[in-house]
Formats: structure tokens, sequence, C-alpha cells
């Protein structure tokens, strides 16, 4: 009987052992699992951390390029309004250069035709200098009477054309509203009448500086006979 006990005790004992160990291995176990999904939520926060930490550098990285195009943007329309304002200027520029041409060759049309206009006049005043130049020569005391008439009538109706075509000279009209008229002239009448016909010469001649134009006139004459002739583009020089 006693080494029935024994043995029964022994049996129970093992068996004892034996739930022990299955708890203890389920408790392992159980340690194991929790130690690995530990270890996967510690992975999974270190990849979170890195993930976040290079969308912060992505974000960074995208701000940073943001500004670079907000920049070259801003260069880019700055450079396209210097353009445009260039553009308008240089319009205008051309606008302003065409009307200073324009204005020029108005000018120089004008100045042309006002050359051509004095030209006309000092050729007329030269015929009415050299008109009034033979009457003041010819018409002397010394002559005889119908000669000396004669004269004293043509420097009557001389004076009266040129005040016509000289109305605002108060000199040629006051020549022509007294004229010196007379069948048989006096010596002095004579030589009022030759005094008249001097003052119309003279008063023609500085009026229109007809002296100092015709001076300037055979200047450019002499220089232009002066000057050499220019070969045509491409001749051999006169050796």
């Amino acid at each position: 009987m006693k080494r029935i006990a024994i043995a029964l005790s022994l049996f129970a004992l093992a068996g004892c052992t034996n739930e022990r160990a299955e708890s203890l291995r389920a408790e392992i176990a159980k340690v194991k699992d929790e130690r690995v999904e530990i270890t996967s939520i510690e992975k999974a926060r270190q990849e979170a951390d890195q993930a976040q930490t290079a969308l912060a550098a992505s974000r960074e990285a995208l701000a940073t390029a943001q500004k670079t195009l907000d920049d070259a943007t801003a260069e880019r329309d700055a450079t396209r309004a210097a353009i445009d304002a260039e553009t308008a200027r240089n319009a205008k520029l051309q606008a302003d250069l065409a009307a200073v041409v324009a204005d020029a060759r108005a000018i120089a049309a004008h100045g042309q035709a006002l050359d051509r206009d004095l030209a006309r006049e000092r050729a007329h005043a030269t015929w009415a200098r050299d008109q009034a130049a033979v009457l003041a020569r010819e018409i002397r005391p010394g002559d005889e009477a119908w000669a000396t008439a004669r004269r004293l009538d043509a420097l009557a109706e001389f004076s009266e054309q040129l005040a016509k075509e000289y109305p605002g000279d108060p000199d040629l009209v006051a020549i022509a509203r007294e004229p010196i008229r007379a069948s048989k002239p006096t010596a002095e009448q004579a030589h009022a009448a030759a005094e008249r016909a001097a003052v119309l010469r003279d008063r023609f001649e500085s009026v229109y500086d007809l002296r100092a134009a015709a001076a300037a006139a055979a200047a450019a004459a002499e220089a232009s006979e002066a000057a050499p002739e220019t070969p045509p583009v491409g001749s051999e020089p006169a050796r």
C-alpha cells in the first residue's frame, strides 16, 4: 500500500508539473508575441517619423522651388515690362524722329521757296536799280530839252510802276506822287530828276543788299569752277 501511495503521489506531482510547464510555455509565447508587437510598433513609429521628416523636407523643397518659380516669374514679368516700355519708347522715338524729319523737310522746302522768292525779288530789284541807274546817268541838264523831257516822262512812269509794285515803301510812293514833268524842263528840274533816279538806285541797292548778294554769287561761282570734278565711281584716276 505504501508503494502504491508513493506512486500515486509521484504521478500527481508529475501531472502538476506538466500543467505548470504548459502554462509557462503559454506565458512565454504570449511574452514573445507582445515583444514582437512592441517591436513592430516601434519600427512603425520609426518609419512614421522618417516619413514625417521626409515629408517636411519635401515640403521645404517644394516651398523653395515655389519661391524660385515666383522669383523667376517676377523677373520674367519685369523683363517683359522693360521690353514693352523700351519698345514703346523706341516707337515714340521713331515717331518723334519721323516728325522731326518731316518738319525739317517742310522747313527746307519752305526755305527753298523763300530763297526762290528772294531770288525773284532780288532779280526784280536788280532790274529796277539798273533802270534807275540808267535814268540817273542819262538825265543831264545840258541835253536837248525834248530829250530831257522824254527822260523825265520815263522817270515818272517808272516811279509810278514801282509805287504800284512796292506800295509799302513810303519813299517810292512819295517819289511817284509828285513826278517831275515838263515840255521844256529847266536845269534845276533835270538836276532834281537825276537825284530822284539816284535815290531809287541807291534804295534798291541797300534794301535788297544787292552788292553783297552779287559778291556772294560771284564767290560761289568761282568756288564751283575751282572745285575739281569728281570722277565716276569705279573709274581709273587720271595719270
